[in-house]
């Protein structure tokens, strides 16, 4: 097994292990949320970095819902006092192990000489670009409301304006 591909499984079992531990600490539902269905997507990249590796394919799970779809539809019941997050490190920290992830990926597209690797490495790169978008757009919302708001709507998830 190539190291780049390594490095992709090693890179998203961790990132599962980090929102699983990550959710059952948060102090919010919507943190709890989130965490927990970024842990299930790192879960659905592992299986489809095996799949890759068995027989050079890959496929988006079927069933899976987008990030921002998933909370949206936990949003609607949610009261304003239970949007309150008070350990917003923990994005900080997401945020991060995402972004290290993205630039990795980038890199490996970069060099892959085969064209299913190149497009591979490029599926998991919009991945995490998504979870890099959930987590901006979570943490700018339960940290500062009121800018949130304000920020231009192509910019965040303008239904979050309940």
């Amino acid at each position: 097994m190539s190291d780049n591909m390594k490095f992709a499984l090693e890179f998203e079992r961790n990132g599962a292990k980090f929102y699983i531990d990550m959710g059952i600490e948060a102090g919010n539902i919507l943190t709890k949320k989130l965490f927990y269905t970024l842990a299930r997507q790192e879960i659905e990249h592992l299986e489809a970095i095996e799949k890759f590796l068995a027989d050079g394919n890959y496929e988006k799970q079927e069933g899976s819902k987008e990030v921002e779809q998933e909370i949206k539809n936990f949003m609607k019941d949610l009261t304003d006092e239970r949007k309150i997050e008070t350990q917003l490190q923990v994005y900080e920290m997401a945020l991060d192990m995402e972004k290290k992830g993205y630039i990795q990926y980038e890199k490996f597209y970069k060099e892959a000489k085969d064209e299913k690797k190149k497009e591979f490495f490029k599926f998991l790169m919009n991945e995490e670009k998504k979870h890099i978008d959930a987590i901006v757009n979570v943490y700018s919302y339960i940290s500062n409301t009121e800018d949130w708001l304000q920020r231009e709507e192509s910019n965040v998830w303008n239904w979050m304006n309940l």
